[in-house]
């Protein structure tokens, strides 16, 4: 997949459809104690922290 492409204001890259459920879910996800819970915002590995030279 190495065609180069440009991505311009306002134009659509994804789009999310959300199903209604078809009955209650017997655990809510914050719920189960999961790891990712109340972890906070963190850079993904391919970014670098940005400080400014000013």
């Amino acid at each position: 997949h190495e065609t180069p492409f440009l991505l311009e204001d306002g134009q659509t890259v994804a789009r999310l459809v959300y199903e209604p459920l078809t009955a209650k879910p017997s655990r809510l996800y914050g719920d189960q104690g999961s790891h990712y819970q109340r972890q906070g915002l963190k850079l993904s590995k391919h970014f670098q922290r940005w400080t400014a030279n000013l």
